[in-house]
């Protein structure tokens, strides 16, 4: 073989072997940047920040902001609970929470709790402020109106009624 030909294979075989590490070498500095980036999940999905616990001996409720849906969305607006630890809740949950924080019951949250962390989950809530929606025997259709555990939590969505 011709030292030109030597070479140019040489050349393309080096060229490949550059062009299938460099995104390698690369992960780490665009990993950082996207890192850096201000992005944030949608609290429509997350359930928005956390404002306050309430403690009921073993097991707390945190009450989580009210989310609003934004335009385009087909969820309606929801304020999440939290039942934590998972492990410490009772077979049978029945709790009169003040959501708004004003020393009333707002709702009564009634599910159980099955030992098995993959058992399916059906929650019933009895509003008791016209401000948030009854629930019956609800397992997970919606963002906006759910139970479900995630974790060592359980998740309830409440939603809200439309404010006129």
């Amino acid at each position: 073989m011709k030292p030109r030909a030597v070479l140019g294979y040489t050349g393309a075989t080096l060229t490949l072997v550059l062009a299938i590490l460099t995104p390698f070498w690369l992960s780490g500095f665009f990993s950082r940047g996207v890192a850096a980036l201000p992005l944030q999940i949608d609290e429509v999905i997350t359930g928005g920040p956390a404002v306050r616990a309430i403690p009921m001996g073993a097991y707390a409720i945190q009450v989580h902001r009210e989310v609003s849906t934004h335009m385009f969305q087909s969820e309606k607006p929801y304020v999440q609970l939290d039942w934590k630890p998972a492990k410490a809740l009772p077979a049978r949950i029945s709790d009169m929470v003040d959501i708004d924080g004003d020393g009333r019951p707002d709702v009564v949250v009634n599910f159980d709790v099955p030992r098995d962390p993959k058992a399916p989950l059906r929650v019933i809530v009895e509003p008791q402020n016209p401000h948030y929606l009854a629930l019956d025997n609800v397992g997970k259709p919606r963002f906006s109106s759910l139970i479900v555990r995630v974790d060592d939590a359980i998740l309830v969505r409440i939603p809200l009624a439309d404010r006129k």
